[in-house]
């Protein structure tokens, strides 16, 4: 067997191999001979039917598995122990192959190009602190009591943090928008009835509104106007001013339940000051959890920065569709349409693909980190990744096992996931740590 390969880019190769006739004789006969001893032929034992009867029998058979192995073969000689690290095979032209005669297989084949490894001991990475502070413990205090609030209605005009019940019309120039702009987002067009809550300082929606319903009240109506930005997302109203008119049809005030005796017992807390303790160790919780990271981004952008790569194409386009295929399910799945991606796919793509980019590129980086740090996923590794993905879905894990085993995809995946995982966690072990004091809140930050 002989091998050629010559560049088509910098990160693409067309590779030859030639088969000489006498070694795919070899594979031939041996094929043929796993074919008798399998062979089930009327008037013959197993493995007693002549070979011209197998060959005349199974003549399609033997030749797509003949082309199979020869090409299994190539593959094998020719690109698994090639000199550069292959990727992906993006083509395969394999040609006639006969017994008796030689062969050519031909592979077009995406590489990663070898670059030198930065040092990656002792990267810089700094935190926030964990510790919550007063002002955020309150907040968290005003949150929980928020979502046990009761809402009792007033005949008064609404004040801010009232929850108004409305409708309102937008127009410009007289004409409604959903005649203008029939796909605009009804948010922005016509709301027959809708909630808001008056001056909410952040709150999605049309700021006029949010605003206009204060000091309005039941049975109310009246006009604002919205001047819309010029970079304003929805296109259709960048730069346009739109006069919207408001009808209330009720005003509701938020009462905040008591902290008695059955406010603590409902969150099975003992009194006040144990609920700031719980709150306060939420919060510490998810800020270590964010802290977890913004370490691990920050040691990413440095290795990005760092390696100068440039990526098999075949590689971008696979992990951009991926990407994109992942956006759209979780949009879709909180109310978004196929026709909401069309207006907006070119953008949605270069996002995509620059994500993509540093995504594999990564990747890539890491895989020779924990190659020359010998890291390895072991039984262990693999044991604790199906335990927890068993304790976050409910499954039991000698089913989720099976189900795992029967899907080498899925392995090479979770393999992946771990070497990845403990990789960073090694650079993170020798990384240089800085802790960041963030201002306390009301706290001048120019």
């Amino acid at each position: 067997m002989k091998t050629e390969s010559k560049d088509i880019n910098s990160t693409r190769k067309a590779v030859s191999v030639h088969i000489l006739a006498e070694e795919i004789n070899e594979i031939e006969a041996q094929l043929v001979s796993d074919f008798q001893g399998q062979a089930k032929i009327p008037g013959f034992r197993p493995g007693k039917a002549p070979e011209k009867m197998v060959r005349s029998r199974y003549a399609k058979d033997l030749k797509k598995e003949l082309a199979n192995r020869v090409v299994s073969k190539a593959h094998e000689g020719g690109i698994q122990g090639a000199d550069y690290e292959v990727y992906g095979i993006v083509d395969l032209k394999e040609g006639d192959i006969i017994a008796g005669q030689d062969a050519i297989i031909e592979f077009t084949v995406d590489i990663i190009p070898s670059f030198e490894l930065p040092s990656y001991e002792g990267l810089k990475v700094s935190s926030s602190s964990v510790e919550p502070t007063a002002e955020e413990v309150d907040a968290m205090l005003d949150q929980i009591l928020g979502q046990r609030a009761e809402f009792k209605e007033v005949e008064k005009p609404a004040v801010e943090g009232n929850y108004v019940r409305c409708g309102y019309e937008g127009s410009i120039d007289e004409k409604p928008l959903t005649e203008t702009y029939p796909e605009l987002p009804s948010i922005y067009g016509t709301q027959k009835t809708t909630w808001e809550e008056a001056g909410a300082k952040e709150s999605p929606g049309v700021r006029a509104i949010i605003d206009g319903v204060v000091g309005m009240k039941a049975g109310d109506e009246k006009s604002v106007t919205m001047d819309f930005p010029e970079d304003f997302e929805m296109a259709e109203l960048a730069g346009k001013s739109v006069i919207y008119v408001i009808k209330v049809e009720e005003v509701r005030e938020k009462i905040m339940p008591k902290m008695d005796a059955a406010f603590f017992e409902a969150l099975k807390v003992k009194d006040e000051a144990e609920l700031r303790e719980q709150i306060t160790e939420n919060i510490k919780n998810q800020k270590q959890q964010q802290n977890f990271q913004e370490e691990r981004q920050q040691i990413t952008d440095q290795l990005l920065q760092a390696v100068d790569l440039e990526l098999p194409q075949s590689g971008v386009d696979n992990e951009t569709e991926a990407l994109l295929r992942d956006f759209m399910q979780r949009n879709m799945q909180q109310g978004a349409s196929e026709a909401d991606f069309e207006k907006n796919k070119a953008a949605l793509h270069a996002s995509a693909s620059k994500s993509a980019i540093d995504r594999m590129k990564s990747r890539i980086i890491l895989g020779k980190i924990a190659e020359k740090e010998k890291i390895k996923a072991e039984n262990d590794d693999f044991s604790r990744l199906i335990m927890q993905e068993a304790m976050q879905t409910g499954q039991k894990p000698e089913k989720l096992v099976k189900d795992i085993q029967k899907d080498q995809s899925r392995i090479n995946r979770m393999r992946l996931d771990i070497l990845m995982g403990k990789t960073m966690d090694k650079l993170l072990e020798t990384a240089e740590r800085e802790t960041v004091e963030t201002p306390a809140q009301g706290e001048s930050q120019g």
